[in-house]
């Protein structure tokens, strides 16, 4: 399975714990600091690399080390990497302060993530993809709304599956608006419960993803931390409990989710299954410092969700079919 990955692309530095900032030039010592490829294109595009696709990552970065380090990692992760240098501009990056419950305000200097320009999509890469993953298109300027359009539709006229994700955590309604000709081809929509929340000024959730549907979005895939997730698409509503696990760090869970559900697809799941597997991939990554930790490979995930499926209502991993019918996912 070929997955194509245009966003956000990040440098986070990872601490934990951390309980509380020392005052003045106080010292506090802590148990692990990690530097970490991330942002919902980028952390999702490694995801989906250990879960066994195939992966071209396209983002905007600066010409700096931060940005050097962060191509490193991609490629260590075996990311095919065309991210577009910036000259005089910075790398999108964060500072991760983690709390002891694994909660993680943020640091965060964005950068040239704004700088993406259609000159910095291979076209023909996405026209011979299985999946175009857009992450963080709130975060993206006028990319979002002079070529993003124009590209997800380029990929469904290919005949190639849509997913998009956001990055932000205090989204707007506006973007609702602003991103409106891109809804009618987005197949799959996976924000957060506060961030469908926050663009449809809608609490009720269930009600929240039909209002997506209704501008266009095929399927919505809600995800709610420990609360798990919600489905929602044509005569579906379904909600998916999360595992029960120890919380080390929550940085990236949202990506592991989106990397297992397309993985899921790709074997020619049903949305449910491969909902699950997403919920597996997430659950691994909490359970580690960082966007990339947790998930080792697909074998080791696909066993972790058998081995605990009694908490997800006994449901098992159906077959997969991707060796035999690579085309499959395409063509759904």
């Amino acid at each position: 399975m070929k997955v194509v990955c245009v966003g956000a692309h990040i440098f986070d530095v990872l601490g934990r714990p951390v309980a509380e900032i020392p005052p003045g030039q106080g010292r506090l010592a802590l148990e692990e600091i990690r530097v970490t490829a991330a942002g919902t294109a980028g952390g999702t595009a490694v995801d989906l690399a250990k879960l066994g696709a195939e992966v071209v990552s396209i983002g905007a970065i600066g010409d700096d080390t931060a940005g050097r380090v962060l191509r490193l990692l991609l490629a260590e992760h075996g990311v095919d990497e065309r991210l577009a240098v910036k000259p005089g501009r910075a790398t999108p990056s964060t500072i991760l302060p983690i709390r002891p419950n694994g909660e993680r305000p943020s640091l965060h200097a964005s950068g040239a993530m704004d700088a993406l320009t259609a000159d910095d999509i291979d076209w023909q890469l996405v026209a011979e993809a299985d999946v175009l993953h857009i992450g963080g298109p709130d975060a993206l300027g006028d990319f979002a709304v002079a070529v993003l359009p124009k590209l997800l539709r380029f990929a469904r006229e290919h005949g190639v599956v849509t997913t998009m994700d956001l990055l932000r955590s205090s989204v707007q309604p506006e973007l609702v608006e602003a991103l409106r000709p891109c809804w009618e081809h987005t197949q799959y929509l996976l924000p957060n419960d506060d961030q469908i929340r926050a663009i449809t000024r809608t609490e009720d959730l269930r009600l929240a993803a039909e209002k997506m549907r209704a501008h266009g979005v095929g399927t919505v895939l809600v995800t709610r931390g420990g609360a798990g997730s919600l489905v929602v698409g044509e005569a579906l509503a379904e909600e998916i409990p999360a595992f029960r696990i120890p919380v080390v760090d929550t940085t990236g869970c949202g990506d592991g989710y989106t990397a297992g559900f397309i993985v899921g697809l790709g074997h020619g799941w049903d949305l449910l299954s491969a909902a699950r597997l997403g919920t597996a991939a997430s659950a691994l990554v909490a359970q580690g410092l960082g966007s990339d930790a947790g998930i080792v490979d697909l074998a080791l995930t696909l066993r972790f969700w058998s081995e605990r499926q009694a908490e997800l209502g006994g449901s098992t991993p159906p077959e997969s079919r991707l060796a035999s019918d690579p085309a499959g996912l395409r063509r759904n």
